[in-house]
């Protein structure tokens, strides 16, 4: 352009020159090129310096906008967080108003100690009658103590889903926090089902379709005197055709790896004469005559799911796309699928390793379980996802047995309370706001016997001995077949309450 410019000018100038009558005037067009020149080399070296600065603001924007981004994502992070710590807020005031109430119960009772004291002593009882009225009294406020010092939590969801002529289990061991469960007086209340020592069980009828009912568990002393308790809803459904295909996945880690509890619920489900259903994966099982697909792959987590599985070279995702980003639409394109209509997601017992592990969504698992979720939300809106709580460990030492003492795993209670606290976590993400309209809970681990349905061996009792005491195998965490079949026959009756 300045080149240019300079041509034209020259140009122009040395046409006047040819019509110069003298020297005077060639010395004065000479001087106006020479001032013409400077000025267009000026304003060249101006827009050369405005074209920097723009492309430096321009680079200044970009960098705002970049920032502007992760702000709003770290805006989006806290404010989920602030909706769970609100939700764990909630719980300890409610626990906060409870111990309150009792504080204040045994102050009266102190209070009511002290005044009959001095009345005794005013009313000139005799020693033994003091004694035995004290007496009476104290045993009162040390059971109120003791109420106050046992903190025993039931881990029971707000729902589960049960299916007509199917036979509905709920075991004390998996929902109560408890080393030994059974020391206390597990009372229930409801106005179905039965109460067994070791489990609630019920049948529901044809005429409980579509009704919901609600059991009342309640942890006592051996006085009766209520520890804690909590309630659940059971919601009767029954499995019915859908009018068009559904294409459903299931994703999970070594416990689907093998396909069982998939096929398991697929089986029960078109046996009851629901058979419109597809069930999508690049892997293929067959369990019980029943052959389907799936996405379980052993060993994985959340992340795994994210950024490959790490072996060397990485495994990739299966649901990554030429760019190994998480692509949903890409997976179902490159396979074949149309949609995906619904999602079981059984996840994990990786990654969780620890003693009564709290959990948020600013750490793992769940930071990768969110963005997880958030994209395939985001790739397919109308599919509906449900979140598979993972079954207690095996109660028999199975953890302890198979990891040493220095690996996370190797506390077998601690481990427990983890899972336990994993899968509250699991059902707070079902329900938080903007998640609860397609997201659901269903609670594995309390309709799983994690006491007979976990892999065992006989191992004597002690060096000497002949007698053998079952002991966990299968790192804990394995269930055996019959296992496999109960979360199937959760899997089933999830299916047949369609959300």
């Amino acid at each position: 352009m300045k080149k240019l410019m300079t041509v034209v000018v020259t140009l122009i100038l040395a046409l006047a020159f040819a019509g110069c009558n003298s020297e005077e005037q060639y010395s004065s067009l000479a001087k106006d090129l020479d001032d013409v020149k400077e000025a267009v080399f000026a304003l060249e070296t101006e827009k050369d310096a405005l074209n920097t600065q723009l492309t430096s603001l321009q680079t200044e924007k970009d960098a705002l906008d970049t920032k502007i981004e992760t702000l709003n994502s770290a805006l989006t992070n806290l404010q989920t967080e602030k909706i769970a710590l609100n939700a764990k807020i909630n719980a300890l005031d409610a626990t906060l108003t409870n111990t309150q109430t009792e504080l204040a119960q045994v102050a009266v009772l102190e209070a009511e100690i002290a005044t009959l004291e001095q009345e005794l002593l005013d009313l000139k009882y005799t020693s033994q009658e003091q004694a035995s009225l004290i007496t009476s009294l104290q045993t009162q406020l040390t059971n109120i103590n003791n109420k106050l010092v046992q903190n025993v939590n039931i881990f029971l969801p707000k729902e589960y889903y049960l299916a007509v002529g199917d036979t509905f289990q709920l075991f004390y061991r998996s929902v109560v926090q408890a080393v030994d469960p059974y020391q206390y007086y597990i009372k229930l209340t409801g106005t179905k089902g039965y109460a067994y020592p070791r489990y609630y069980e019920w049948t529901p009828a044809a005429a409980d379709y579509g009704k919901t009912f609600n059991l009342k568990m309640s942890i006592c002393d051996n006085n009766g005197n209520v520890i804690s308790e909590k309630t659940t809803k059971l919601i009767v459904s029954t499995a019915l055709n859908p009018s068009t295909t559904k294409n459903i996945l299931c994703i999970g880690d070594s416990l689907t790896a093998n396909g069982y509890w998939v096929a398991q619920g697929i089986k029960k489900y078109n046996n009851a004469g629901a058979t419109n259903i597809v069930t999508l994966g690049t892997i293929t099982s067959t369990f019980n005559g029943v052959t389907i697909k799936h996405e379980g792959h052993g060993g994985w987590q959340w992340s795994s799911y994210l950024n490959g599985y790490a072996t060397t070279p990485v495994t990739p995702s299966p649901f990554w796309n030429a760019n190994n980003q998480l692509d949903f639409k890409y997976y179902c394109s490159t396979h074949g699928y149309a949609t995906i209509d619904e999602a079981y997601i059984l996840m994990t017992w990786n990654g969780i390793g620890g003693s009564f592990r709290e959990f948020s969504f600013a750490s793992e698992p769940f930071a990768s379980a969110k963005i997880f979720i958030d994209k395939l939300h985001a790739d397919y809106p109308h599919a509906k996802i449900t979140l598979m709580g993972i079954p207690l460990p095996s109660v028999n030492g199975g953890l302890s047995a198979y990891y040493t003492l220095d690996k996370s795993y190797a506390d077998n209670y601690g481990q427990l309370v983890t899972a336990m606290k994993y899968n509250q976590f699991l059902e707070d993400f079902c329900n938080m706001a903007g998640y609860s309209s397609f997201m659901r809970y269903v609670d594995v681990k309390g309709q799983f016997d994690s006491e007979y349905n976990m892999p065992t061996s006989p191992k004597p009792v002690n060096t000497e001995s002949s007698i053998t005491e079952p002991i966990g195998t299968s790192m804990g965490m394995h269930p055996n077949t019959d296992g496999y079949e109960q979360i199937g026959d959760a899997f089933y009756r999830a299916l047949c309450h369609r959300n």
